[in-house]
């Protein structure tokens, strides 16, 4: 079973800059350039994963006010058996928030996110700036354990920044020429849809974001989305 290790990122500054999809509601978001300050931080080396959630479960009593596809795939309150290192999927940004914060953690924020992809030497892929399908879990047909291929981790030693899971980052951002609210993902997934209308899979740069439309607890949880934690330090 893994357990949950911590890396610590020392803090520093570098140029954001991010592409996304041009498809109808495009992202409208600033996408840079622009200095962004990286605060010194401990991050967690892995993906959250289906044991670790499930400790929570039993630790805090917690229970979403809307539990419609909130774990569905484990069985009677638990993950199936072999699938313990796994990520956590099909829970929500708020059911992810309230595991951080019970444990005195928070998401990343995108930003901090693409620095802990790539590095101070802001690099293409975690693992460098080419693109290696066999360094990452994309196009495949399930996930794979939180600690799988570790030749493709970033430069801070983090696992599976790309594919396995999309990832949560903090913000919840308005727009409000449509009047929604939207996410944004990082980092890809095994998965890759039918259709690019859906949304992409596969393997995704790490200066690449995904804005995603929060439609209410029951359609915001998604088998290919998981989540890590980061806290700050001095």
């Amino acid at each position: 079973m893994v357990k949950q290790e911590y890396i610590k990122i020392d803090g520093d500054s570098y140029i954001y800059r991010v592409i996304h999809r041009i498809m109808e509601g495009d992202c409208q978001m600033d996408h840079g350039p622009k200095l962004v300050e990286i605060k010194p931080m401990m991050v967690q080396k892995y993906a959250v994963t289906n044991e670790m959630y499930y400790q929570f479960l039993n630790e805090s009593y917690y229970s979403p006010k809307n539990k419609r596809n909130f774990l569905k795939h484990w069985v009677n309150g638990k993950y199936v058996d072999g699938e313990e290192d796994l990520p956590v999927v099909n829970i929500s940004l708020e059911d992810a928030k309230a595991y951080a914060e019970f444990y005195g953690m928070r998401l990343p924020s995108e930003r901090e996110w693409q620095y802990l992809a790539g590095g101070p030497d802001k690099l293409k892929w975690p693992w460098g700036n080419k693109k290696d399908y066999s360094k990452c879990n994309v196009y495949g047909e399930k996930l794979l354990p939180v600690d799988s291929l570790p030749e493709g981790a970033s430069p801070f030693g983090l696992y599976n920044m790309c594919g396995n899971v999309w990832e949560y980052t903090d913000e919840i951002h308005y727009d409000g020429d449509k009047e929604h609210y939207f996410i944004v993902l990082r980092g890809g997934s095994y998965y890759n849809a039918p259709d690019y209308w859906h949304t992409e899979g596969g393997a995704i740069q790490n200066n690449y974001h995904l804005k995603v439309h929060l439609l209410g607890d029951a359609m915001n949880r998604y088998e290919t989305v998981g989540f890590r934690c980061v806290k700050e330090c001095e």
